[in-house]
């Protein structure tokens, strides 16, 4: 086997190809006719393998096998023929790149060198793996037999691209997991159900709720049971509901169940940083609970190997409480002070029930048939398919389900879509940001990144008569645009003034109505009191003074004696006066003695 060097760039990496061919020790013709010469234009590589006899692999020599740009480290290198070499040649690591490459979670490491398959038929066959970025040194590898598997393109599946479908799919999906109610009767409407339930919290909290969606459950209940998934829109929203307290007794006047609570969502939790393993975590979750009431569970997080670590997180059930912490920043616990950031939850992939390809919805898929998503065959109906339950997904060809979570496929496209949504979040946080949190960001204003436009140059001579009328046109224009401008403005002031005199004649139009009505309403209370007036003067005249003469006329007459002389004489005349004043009351005289 030749010498391998090291190429320290294109031009001499040329020559010493040209120099190992030309040193190539000749063969023979029967050599020549056993041979295989085998050159990829793509990856550059040149194979000549020896057929080999019996049906068997020789061993690697110079005869049957010469190799260029092989990756195994040389034991030593040929001298150069140019004088300027100093011996030494510079070969850079790519031990960064790698270790970037596997945490951006690739499935697949990409080969920077083509694998060479050997069958024992004395058949040649080369695979060719896509390439990646070339290294600063590229050798091939040694000839020996590599055997894949009978279906290679499993192993180079292309990776599925971040569409806008699974990024829709992933922000406008329901946020907030949903409140199921259950109901022991099948005949209730969702409709009715989000409209009594809006309606008592508006009338009972003076609240306004926000609903995303209400429908029935998917899942069959036993006697004649119903479950109602109820999703909401803000966090607010949720919070409210959460207490269970706040709901109505009856909703379409039947009495229903909470079968199950949901779960704080990722939108209301919190993460708190360097919190010290070696703390009691029971007294840190206590000092939590006393100080923020709010705070539902506090969970310790774990790293992929089940480990703890020093992230802790916090579920609440207050949105202000979270916006209180999220702009302090800081949390103190046991008179510590942490650190504190919001949880970020990963994003949900879109797969397709039809294909279980991901990135796209199934209306929108171009597959005809149905994938079975447990051994990932092909048939036209699933419910005639016979399974055989060996799970086979078709993504990674590990055991276990098409659609599920764990495979390693579905886990690298989720970093990537989260990715993509939280760059998305920071460039559009600008533009949405609230205006009390303006003063958070520093924005300075710096004049010298704005300067003055420079003024428009009249290239004309000043002296040119059409010029000169111009400017005069343009002034007169400007003239009457102002006195426009003034008219206006006065017919602003003009209509403003004829609203406000309506204004004040409807008013005054209104006082006068209420005076009226004062007016016929004494009126009538005149008419009243006269009747009653009336009705006293005859009731006097009619009949009290007529009884009164006659008790008085009884008392004078008891006043003589039998000779009929007066027996009282000042009674006599106090009764001789009532008398006439009764007399003159009668006659309508005035009766002042």
């Amino acid at each position: 086997m030749n010498n391998r060097t090291y190429p320290r760039n294109d031009q001499s990496n040329t020559n010493t190809k040209k120099n190992r061919y030309n040193d190539e020790p000749p063969s023979s013709d029967n050599d020549k006719a056993n041979s295989n010469v085998y050159h990829d234009q793509i990856s550059n590589v040149v194979f000549h393998g020896r057929m080999p006899r019996r049906k068997t692999i020789p061993p690697p020599i110079s005869s049957n096998m010469q190799l260029i740009n092989s990756p195994a480290p040389s034991p030593r290198r040929l001298r150069s023929t140019d004088g300027s070499d100093d011996e030494y040649v510079e070969v850079n690591s790519n031990k960064k790149k790698k270790r970037i490459q596997k945490q951006a979670g690739q499935l697949h490491t990409d080969q920077t060198y083509p694998i060479l398959d050997f069958n024992l038929n004395n058949n040649c066959n080369t695979t060719t793996a896509p390439h990646s970025s070339v290294p600063t040194h590229k050798v091939t590898p040694p000839a020996q037999p590599v055997h894949h598997l009978a279906n290679p393109q499993h192993h180079y599946q292309e990776r599925p691209q971040i569409t806008r479908e699974s990024t829709r799919y992933a922000q406008t999906r329901y946020p907030f997991p949903p409140f199921v109610i259950r109901f022991n009767s099948s005949n209730v409407t969702t409709k009715q159900v989000s409209e009594d339930l809006i309606e008592h919290v508006k009338l009972k909290y003076q609240k306004t709720i926000q609903l995303a969606n209400c429908r029935t459950s998917n899942i069959a209940r036993v006697n004649n049971d119903q479950d109602l998934l109820i999703y909401i829109k803000d966090s607010d929203s949720f919070c409210f509901l959460l207490d269970q307290s706040t709901w109505p007794t009856k909703l379409c006047n039947l009495v229903y169940t909470f079968p199950t609570s949901p779960s704080i969502p990722p939108q209301l939790s919190l993460i708190i940083k360097n919190v010290d393993l070696r703390i009691d975590l029971e007294d840190f979750i206590d000092d939590i609970k006393a100080s923020y009431s709010q705070v539902k569970n506090v969970i310790r997080m774990k790293n992929k190997f089940q480990s703890n670590i020093k992230l802790v997180k916090i579920e609440l059930t207050s949105s202000s409480l979270k916006e209180q912490l999220l702009n302090s920043k800081k949390i103190i616990v046991n008179h510590i002070t942490y650190d504190i950031d919001e949880y970020l939850a990963p994003a949900t992939v879109l797969i397709c029930s039809r294909c279980m390809a991901i990135g796209h919805f199934k209306s929108q898929c171009k597959q005809i048939n149905e994938t079975c998503k447990t051994r990932g065959e092909q048939c036209v109906d699933l419910k005639l398919h016979n399974c055989s339950q060996v799970e086979k997904c078709i993504h990674c060809q590990q055991k276990h389900k098409s659609n599920a979570l764990k495979c390693p496929v579905v886990k690298s496209y989720r970093a990537q879509l989260t990715k993509k949504i939280l760059d998305i979040n920071s460039r559009s946080m600008p533009k949405t940001m609230p205006k009390n949190n303006i003063y958070k960001y520093n924005y300075t204003y710096d004049a010298s990144n704005f300067p003055p436009l420079p003024h428009v140059q009249s290239n004309f001579n000043s002296n040119n008569p059409m010029m000169i009328k111009l400017d005069d046109l343009i002034e007169k224009m400007t003239e009457v645009k102002d006195h426009l401008a003034t008219l206006a403005i006065n017919n602003e002031k003009f209509e403003q003034f004829m609203q406000d005199k309506n204004q004040h004649d409807d008013l005054t139009k209104q006082q006068i109505d209420s005076l009226l009505n004062n007016d016929n309403a004494i009126k009538k209370d005149l008419v009243q009191h006269s009747l009653l007036i009336e009705r006293h003067e005859n009731m006097f005249i009619k009949l009290l003074i007529p009884m009164f003469e006659d008790l008085f006329t009884l008392i004078a007459g008891q006043n003589q004696d039998k000779r009929g002389n007066t027996l009282d004489a000042d009674l006599k005349c106090r009764l001789d006066r009532y008398l006439i004043q009764m007399k003159k009351t009668r006659e309508g005289k005035s009766c002042l003695i």
